[in-house]
């Protein structure tokens, strides 16, 4: 790797003068203030739904409350708020290295059902809950089976978005993070641009705006890159292929990056040359649609009333049925978190420190489709755009 490249890619070590001297990592031995904070809203959920431990099995889930970022583990989080890491050889330096205040069970040849029986039983524990949308039936009829071996007065009790809800509301930590992932996503974007042109492909820029993120520090992407030319970018979710872009056509990106496991997830409709009026009226009609749901996001609004604001600017425009899906989302460890902006239930209401991306979008089979999304804030007296990239018209023109 070139001297100049290596520097950039690892900063806290160009200045040593040595690229070949990595940091060793050292074990954590205590939690930080913010997990404390997590663990302490959490174990009043147990005691509110008078349970004794709770089974967390979904890996951002389990990075949220320890920090551990390995797969394939669960987490014991007791309502004495002792917590416990259950996982395997492979991932035993890493829990090490990451999360070493907390007690560590490796299962060794022991399947993951049977450790978790055997821990449950040593602790003593009655009532068991587990997130009914992160375990699969099998793998609770399993534990079931086992424990039932171990405390048949034992019960596992079914839940529901436990963990989401608790991950709702951002911390300071978990703001800085989204934030750095947005200007992250913004500048790895802003370095393929220039090779936005007619004749490339689409998986050829998708593959592009992957490879500068990865080389800037990302973990991963959010999710698969969108990059979808002309008709294609009427299908909300598509997936890039290796279809020309073609002139006098739209162009649409949708693209996030995780870092520190936090996601980021924008959205961007470029003109290329001299495009349809429909696409440039529809441009128009989204990009206001969007800014009125923006300007009325603030702590105490309901999820349904946002999504409201925007749906009635397009449903007055004589759009109303191109826009079919909800306005936006929760945006964290997972890319799609609560809450949920749709105009459907359940309806939750907006406090300071959630994060939601702000997504309109009106799109025309056989046509083309527009969609400009921003990631935002809400903040104790209204909210706050983290994305920073122009979204008009004039500023997404090429050509």
């Amino acid at each position: 790797m070139g001297r100049r490249i290596w520097s950039r890619l690892h900063p806290h070590l160009a200045a040593s003068g040595n690229p070949t001297t990595m940091p060793v990592a050292k074990p954590v031995a205590r939690a930080k203030a913010y997990l404390k904070a997590r663990h302490r809203n959490l174990k009043k959920a147990l005691e509110a739904l008078k349970l004794d431990c709770l089974l967390v099995n979904h890996a951002p889930d389990c990075q949220y409350l320890t920090n551990f970022t390995g797969h394939d583990s669960v987490v014991v989080f007791r309502s004495n708020g002792l917590i416990h890491l259950v996982t395997d050889f492979r991932y035993e330096e890493q829990a090490n290295q990451e999360a070493g205040w907390l007690k560590l069970l490796v299962r060794g040849d022991k399947k993951m059902p049977l450790a978790l029986a055997e821990l449950i039983g040593e602790v003593e524990a009655k009532r068991i809950g587990f997130d009914a949308n992160t375990y699969t039936y099998g793998q609770i009829q399993t534990i079931r089976k086992q424990l039932a071996e171990i405390d048949p007065d034992a019960e596992l009790v079914p839940l529901e978005d436990v963990m989401l809800n608790q991950r709702k509301v951002k911390d300071d930590h978990e703001i800085g993070l989204l934030r750095k992932s947005v200007a992250l996503a913004e500048e790895s974007f802003e370095a393929i641009r220039d090779s936005i042109e007619p004749g490339v492909t689409e998986a050829y820029l998708a593959g592009l705006l992957i490879s500068e993120l990865r080389s800037r520090g990302a973990d991963g992407t959010s999710f698969e890159p969108i990059v979808a030319t002309a008709e294609n970018s009427a299908l909300p979710h598509y997936g890039p292929k290796d279809v020309l872009v073609k002139p006098d056509e739209p162009l649409l990106f949708d693209w996030g990056c995780r870092l520190g496991g936090y996601c980021s997830d924008l959205t961007r409709t470029f003109v290329i040359g001299r495009v349809a009026p429909e696409v440039k009226k529809i441009h128009k009609i989204v990009l206001e649609a969007q800014e009125k749901a923006i300007a009325f996001l603030r702590p105490g609004v309901s999820t349904q009333e946002a999504d409201g604001i925007a749906r009635k600017h397009i449903e007055k425009a004589g759009y109303g049925p191109k826009f079919g899906h909800s306005l936006g989302h929760g945006i964290g460890l997972d890319i799609h978190e609560l809450p949920s902006l749709r105009k459907t239930e359940p309806v939750d209401e907006l406090r300071p420190g959630m994060v939601v991306t702000v997504e309109p979008g009106i799109y025309l089979p056989g046509i083309g489709g527009v969609r400009i999304e921003d990631d935002v804030l809400i903040t104790h007296s209204g909210c706050e755009v983290l994305s920073t990239l122009p979204r008009g018209f004039e500023d997404c023109h090429i050509g």
